[in-house]
């Protein structure tokens, strides 16, 4: 048998074994050939093994060893019809993932603005501030933008299990790319990573309202120490656990007036929903109306945009351009109430 030629990933093209090409008929080898490239590619494109793409297909390991490698010697005609099967469905799964609506990128709307301005304020001054606005109102959307367009920025995401100073001062090291692994020293380490001789280097904590106030003494703390500028960023909550715990008084009173600014209204929710309607493209003055109302609840502009795609979804599906009945089927569907 000649030897196979590698390709990338380690996957081979396979040189038939004369059993397998006496064995089989013509027309089944040809398709064989052919498949058997089809699945090289898609395989090494996704880095898939062998044992991978054997049970993506559906076949036992052994039996798909055998046919991708041309040595089997059963009926080649099934096996070559369940992997075009697999392939098929796999390029329509691609097709699908392609067509998917896509968010437009960063919309500066007012309080996108607002947001962008306070963190800019917070690592220019090397501030203390909070950004403590309803969720689904753009705040982590432009956090991020101003991450990506300013040099010295992070921006590390709290949950209920980081909210513990240590579980915090993990995750900080992990986005800062901070290397130390003794808890004894992690927070100098952070720190010296935050104070850049001068240079204005900005943190921002989002979901902030997950933090136990002695995680939140501890950014003060950097703050303080370490000249650099730090953003709590989340919901209505945000620091004011902190600020109610009655069982840290002195730390309470540091932090309340260490605030530089505290962002906590929406300037134009409406003008804000208009910004990301006109980005989807979306003209038709009943759809206008329509999300209008959905500006006016809890997520607002997070569940415009996400409603948004969901109908343009159905109206893909339908073959025709979104209207007002994807855009309430994809509201209803996602059983936030009605609006009508």
């Amino acid at each position: 048998m000649t030897k196979p030629v590698n390709v990338n990933g380690g996957w081979d093209i396979p040189q038939p074994s004369s059993q397998f090409l006496a064995k089989h008929p013509a027309p089944d080898v040809e398709v064989w050939r052919k498949l058997i490239m089809r699945v090289i590619d898609a395989a090494t494109s996704n880095g898939w093994s062998k044992t991978e793409v054997g049970r993506r297909a559906g076949m036992k390991d052994g039996t798909f060893s055998q046919w991708s490698n041309g040595v089997y010697l059963g009926t080649l005609a099934n096996l070559n019809e369940t992997v075009h099967f697999w392939l098929e469905a796999l390029a329509e799964g691609a097709s699908i993932a392609a067509s998917v609506p896509v968010s437009p990128n960063f919309v500066k709307t007012a309080t996108g603005a607002d947001v962008y301005n306070v963190l800019l304020f917070t690592q220019i001054t090397a501030g203390f501030t909070a950004v403590t606005l309803p969720s689904g109102f753009g705040k982590t959307t432009a956090a991020r933008h101003f991450c990506n367009s300013r040099p010295y920025a992070w921006i590390a995401t709290i949950s209920p299990n980081t909210k513990t100073t240590h579980g915090m001062l993990t995750e900080l090291a992990s986005e800062l790319d901070v290397q130390e692994f003794n808890p004894a020293r992690l927070v100098r380490a952070i720190g010296r990573k935050l104070n850049r001789n001068g240079e204005g280097t900005l943190l921002i904590v989002d979901e902030a309202q997950n933090l136990v106030p002695d995680a939140v003494n501890q950014l003060r703390h950097f703050v303080d120490i370490y000249r650099c500028g730090v953003c709590l960023m989340g919901n209505e909550d945000t620091a004011l656990a902190f600020l109610k715990d009655k069982g840290s008084v002195a730390s309470r009173a540091q932090v309340a007036t260490r605030f530089d600014r505290r962002l906590k209204r929406e300037r134009d929710p409406v003008g804000d929903a208009d910004m990301l309607i006109g980005a989807w493209g979306i003209t038709d003055e009943d759809c206008i109306k329509f999300l209008h109302g959905i500006a006016t609840k809890p997520g607002a502009l997070r569940n415009i945009d996400r409603t948004i795609k969901a109908g343009m979804m159905n109206a893909l599906g339908d073959g025709v351009d979104l209207t007002m009945k994807h855009l309430v089927a994809a509201w209803r569907n996602r059983d936030l109430g009605d609006l009508q």
